[in-house]
């Protein structure tokens, strides 16, 4: 594993992500460090990275090299934090699969991992990050008819009440008003597809 440069400070990518400041926000508010790093060999099945190009160890968050968006992926990590339970928050991927460290039934992670995705779609206007560089919220749970949709939008709207003001303000006044809000609603417009 070695480190690279974030694909969002390549000036050729022209990303327009508020890198830096994401950056700065993740530590803060999450107490945690994080590397970008290339990835080789079977490292890519190895912990903390069994099937995604992101992954925690239980210190650090690290963010591989592929063709998704870096700011993307460290949002979704610090999310993933922020959603965890306390008692998870120093566990390989928060406990959550695969791999041998997963104490968690598909019905939590997948609630989980979607109301993770509703909180990065509301956080993503402040850092600069567009709704095309997200996918949808249900995009990695194991069964969709786990999921309870009213209470991972209210699950992610609570959380978001409760994370909005550690968001810098002059970051946070460069996201339109209504940015949080179009992001949940396209949210919900993608479940029924």
């Amino acid at each position: 594993m070695r480190d690279r440069t974030p694909c969002c400070l390549i000036p050729q990518n022209r990303c327009g992500t508020r890198w830096k400041e994401l950056c700065e926000w993740t530590v803060k508010v999450t107490g945690r460090g994080f590397r970008t790093v290339d990835l080789h060999g079977d490292e890519q099945g190895r912990t903390p990275f069994f099937a995604q190009p992101v992954g925690y160890d239980g210190r650090i968050f690290y963010v591989a090299g592929d063709k998704g968006c870096d700011t993307e992926k460290l949002l979704h990590e610090a999310c993933h934090f922020l959603v965890s339970p306390k008692e998870r928050r120093s566990m390989v991927n928060y406990g959550l699969g695969p791999g041998p460290f997963r104490p968690v039934d598909d019905l939590i992670s997948d609630n989980e991992e979607v109301v993770v995705s509703l909180l990065q779609m509301k956080i993503a206007p402040c850092f600069g990050l567009p709704d095309d560089k997200m996918v949808r919220p249900d995009y990695n749970v194991a069964n969709r008819r786990h999921l309870d949709w009213n209470d991972c939008f209210a699950r992610a709207d609570e959380l978001y009440a409760k994370v909005v003001e550690s968001i810098p303000a002059n970051v946070r006044g460069l996201a339109r008003p209504d940015a949080g809000n179009d992001a949940a609603s396209s949210g919900r417009k993608n479940r029924r597809r």
